[in-house]
């Protein structure tokens, strides 16, 4: 009697443990599905965000020129001088003074530096583009003559002659400066300072309108005006 006792509890023992056995392994199976599933899901979905970003529209961004901001940022230079011409000029001043039929002449040797300058007004200058062709033009006027300085702390004299009754006036002499810078204008532009000048205004238009410009497949074309 005590041993069918007990082996009806060994019984009973046995089948509740492999009920758990059986309901814990059930468990294991169904989240593993789960977890498939959700990979499964994740893969879906990335796939599905791909396709969308590879049907996306691809879009180009175009990058112009903008020419207001060139043409401002040169007009703020204002009058560019783009060349200089530095000269040392000897000179023989002469001055004659006739009393009835006499003449009483003074004279002196002298010489002075100086410079001519040589330059653009880049309020003149006109800006265009194609951005098809990607090409600016530059419409730029000739250059010119800016000025011509002297400098009087420069003067030497070398020999002086006065007359009996002409003793040397610089008042005479000062009127003369002009007639001096003319001849360094004139030993200027035969010596190229206008070319020089035009070559020079390029360069350096050039190099300022690549400094504002993104792209760098933009040519320059510059046009006389």
């Amino acid at each position: 009697m005590e041993n069918n006792k007990i082996k009806k509890i060994y019984i009973a023992v046995s089948v509740v443990l492999s009920i758990i056995i059986i309901w814990l392994i059930a468990g294991m199976l169904k989240s593993n599905d789960h977890s498939d599933n959700d990979s499964l899901k994740d893969v879906i979905n990335n796939q599905s965000d791909k396709k969308l970003f590879d049907d996306a529209p691809v879009v180009e961004e175009i990058v112009t020129v903008n020419t207001e901001v060139i043409q401002d940022g040169l007009k703020e230079m204002g009058t560019l001088i783009t060349q200089e011409y530095y000269f040392t000029q000897v000179e023989e001043y002469k001055s004659t003074e006739r009393v009835w039929i006499f003449d009483s002449k003074a004279s002196f040797i002298f010489s002075y530096d100086g410079v001519v300058t040589a330059g653009i007004d880049c309020n003149n200058i006109e800006i265009s583009k194609d951005d098809e062709a990607k090409l600016i033009t530059v419409k730029i006027p000739e250059a010119e003559i800016i000025g011509v300085d002297i400098d009087h702390d420069s003067f030497k004299i070398y020999e002086e002659k006065e007359g009996l009754w002409n003793k040397l006036d610089m008042t005479k002499y000062n009127n003369s400066i002009i007639e001096f810078e003319n001849a360094a204008k004139t030993k200027a532009l035969n010596k190229g300072i206008i070319s020089k000048a035009d070559e020079s205004a390029k360069n350096l238009i050039e190099s300022f309108i690549n400094s504002l410009i993104e792209d760098k497949e933009y040519s320059i074309e510059f046009v006389s005006k």
